[in-house]
């Protein structure tokens, strides 16, 4: 007789809090970026090439390691996507030293992340059953914000203390942590087994690209992950503006809380974007939150002129409206797809997610050098709306999914 599973609560609390973990040294390099550019000479469109390459090497990764979960074991690939991401920090803090090198250890770093963030939310997916299969999603998702937001405060704090290169040294520490605790979390929690082994290639992607309700929440996703990673990208650069229009003192310590407080409050909005539509509505409230977006996405910049207090408060908005319909769209892909699919769904949809996040950034600081560059108003109006611009993709490609999804396979 089979022994009786444990509560998956354990499981569940410990990947989360591994990725969380394994995401603290993200935001180090838009912490640092005015002063990167300052000391190598680069312009914005060269910070954007550089944010870039975290999601070229996430892209160029992640169709094959999560393809692989199909057939393997999600941890295994984590476990080695924490070294990937451990050798990246490392690399990035001790031989970085202008564009393209910045730019190869930020890819690394990207690949890291492609070997542990779907399969950290296939971990969860092959190991659990039924409806907690879909409702882990949006609390494993939301894992990007918080390690985002808190990576802010620490990138921010190291910088300050002990200049910029200690806070990619930070980013070499926490993958390895990462690994430790998805190792112990999963202790007794072997994958379920499939009803029946898929014939498919680990790189045969077909079945997604085939499946027309699943393509319309994955190009949706990178329409979503354009204005996400845009914002998340600029958003230490656009606070320092901020800062220094309204004349303000300390920023840098500033910069950083308020950094980590705006992303932060992406978290509660993802879930409760996600907890709170159903198979039948979860288009329609999709439609509705890129719309918000799209409406919100110049607030911060046209409250400038007003007080640097309303336009934080914009942000929080703008942020809560980005990030509110993340789990709905992951949730809406993972019901989507059969059982047996759903490592080549996830892989598609991340390929495509983190290439609208490569071009996300990169395009708002063409916007910026085009209107002058990070030090002028009117460029931020321009940078901004280049942000918008993802919000708009998504609700077009939202439009074609059909009103109902499918039962999910358990």
């Amino acid at each position: 007789m089979a022994e009786p599973r444990r509560s998956a609560l354990p499981l569940i609390a410990g990947v989360v809090l591994a990725q969380t973990c394994g995401m603290l040294g993200s935001s180090a390099f838009a912490s640092t970026l005015i002063e990167v550019c300052r000391l190598w000479h680069l312009d914005s469109t060269h910070a954007g090439w550089i944010s870039g390459a975290y999601f070229l090497g996430y892209t160029l990764t992640v169709p094959l390691l999560v393809a692989l979960t199909d057939r393997f074991d999600a941890r295994k690939i984590y476990l080695a996507g924490c070294i990937i991401g451990a050798c990246a920090g490392l690399g990035f803090s001790r031989l970085a030293h202008g564009l393209w090198s910045a730019s190869l250890w930020q890819a690394l770093a990207g690949a890291g992340v492609g070997a542990t963030y779907m399969p950290g939310l296939r971990i969860l997916t092959t190991r659990l059953e039924g409806r907690a299969r879909i409702r882990a999603v949006p609390y494993y998702t939301t894992t990007f914000a918080v390690g985002n937001s808190l990576s802010y405060m620490l990138s921010g704090w190291l910088a300050a203390h002990y200049g910029w290169r200690a806070a990619f040294l930070s980013a070499a520490v926490t993958p390895l942590a990462a690994a430790a605790l998805v190792f112990l979390a999963t202790l007794g929690f072997p994958p379920v087994a499939a009803d029946a082994p898929s014939s498919r290639h680990p790189l045969d992607l077909r079945p997604a690209l085939r499946n027309r309700q699943a393509m319309a929440y994955i190009l949706a996703y990178g329409g979503h992950c354009w204005e996400l990673f845009a914002f998340r990208a600029w958003l230490p650069a656009f606070l320092l503006f901020a800062w220094n229009w309204q004349h303000r003192i300390n920023a840098a310590v500033a910069v950083s809380r308020w950094s980590m407080l705006i992303v932060l409050i992406g978290v509660p909005a993802s879930i409760i974007g996600a907890e709170s539509v159903n198979s039948i509505t979860r288009n329609r409230n999709i439609r509705l939150f890129e719309l918000a977006s799209i409406a919100l996405c110049l607030a911060g910049v046209a409250c400038l002129s007003r007080s640097l207090w309303l336009t934080l408060a914009a942000l929080f908005i703008y942020n809560v409206a980005i990030a509110a319909d993340s789990g709905a769209l992951t949730a809406g892909a993972i019901a989507s797809a059969r059982a047996e699919e759903q490592g080549a769904t996830l892989a598609v949809y991340s390929l495509v997610g983190f290439i609208g996040g490569g071009i996300g950034p990169l395009a708002v600081g063409r916007a910026l050098d085009a209107a002058g560059g990070f030090q002028s108003l009117n460029a931020w109006y321009l940078g901004f709306a280049a942000m918008g611009v993802g919000s708009a993709l998504a609700a077009l490609a939202i439009t074609s999914a059909q009103t109902k999804s499918p039962p999910v396979s358990s």
